[in-house]
């Protein structure tokens, strides 16, 4: 790729996924993505579990947690009341996790959303269905979104497991595309300069046997962009494959460096 395609695809990106940009909320998220035509694509080449969690542990941070997230389209268009209380309640089920509360209902013109969220010591859980009209052709059109979103702040390992059960119930109760986000936080006291930066991205791209597709930095964030065959997902922009991020940034105030790495990029602030 010469130079002018490395330009095209580094703006590109940096419109598209710059950090002060990416606070959205799931739903929208989904819509934006088919919006601009991002595909999210299975590769042929053999997925190895737990791969991705491999590669953050070996930057020995402290602090770590695991985040996955996970939103697809329930495929019928009429849900009742108590049809979406009883999705939230099967993927509780799903995870082991007890709902112990009244869902939260609210509704918002042509929006509503049912949702439940939990925070424990060792991991925090929200789930979700949202229900927005769309109108197609000359009809309007009920579109429902599940959304799963777990952090889980003790055995990061664990992230590959959540992950599984929730696709394999999914799957069960039919569904369209499912868009995935897995994304590992850890930290270091102190700044780390921009060779340290880099070395410690380029160490977590060759573990995963990818490739750099982009990387800069702007003040005290550095960021880097890589494809890898390694991971099934990926997202395609300006003609290329992504699908890892890396984020490091300093909180001079706390004196304190925070690594993110995302597959396929990170869908929040950072």
């Amino acid at each position: 790729m010469g130079n002018k395609g490395r330009y095209s695809f580094a703006d590109t990106l940096k419109q598209i996924l710059s950090y002060k940009r990416t606070k959205v909320t799931a739903y929208i998220v989904v819509v934006l993505w088919l919006a601009v035509g991002t595909q999210m694509f299975v590769n042929k080449m053999f997925h190895k579990d737990f791969v991705i969690t491999e590669a953050f542990v070996k930057t020995n941070a402290e602090e770590m947690q695991s985040n996955i997230e996970l939103i697809t389209e329930y495929e019928k268009e009429f849900l009742s009341e108590s049809d979406k209380k009883e999705l939230i309640y099967y993927l509780a089920e799903t995870i082991g996790l007890e709902v112990d509360k009244e869902i939260t209902v609210s509704k918002e013109n042509n929006r509503s959303e049912y949702s439940f969220q939990k925070d424990a010591k060792s991991a925090s859980t929200e789930l979700k269905v949202v229900s927005m009209e769309q109108k197609e052709d000359n009809y309007i059109k009920m579109r429902h979104y599940i959304i799963v979103k777990l952090n889980i702040k003790k055995s990061i390992e664990s992230v590959e497991h959540y992950k599984q059960l929730i696709e394999k119930a999914l799957n069960k109760i039919g569904v369209g595309k499912t868009q995935i986000t897995m994304q590992y936080t850890g930290s270091y006291l102190g700044r780390i300069d921009t060779e340290q930066k880099r070395e410690m991205a380029n160490d977590m791209i060759h573990e995963l046997q990818g490739e750099t597709a982009i990387e800069y930095e702007e003040g005290n964030v550095y960021t880097a962009y890589a494809y890898t065959g390694m991971i099934k997902e990926y997202i395609v922009s300006a003609g290329n494959k992504v699908n890892i991020q890396i984020a490091i940034t300093y909180d001079e105030s706390a004196d304190k460096t925070t690594v993110y790495l995302a597959t396929p990029i990170l869908n929040q602030s950072w």
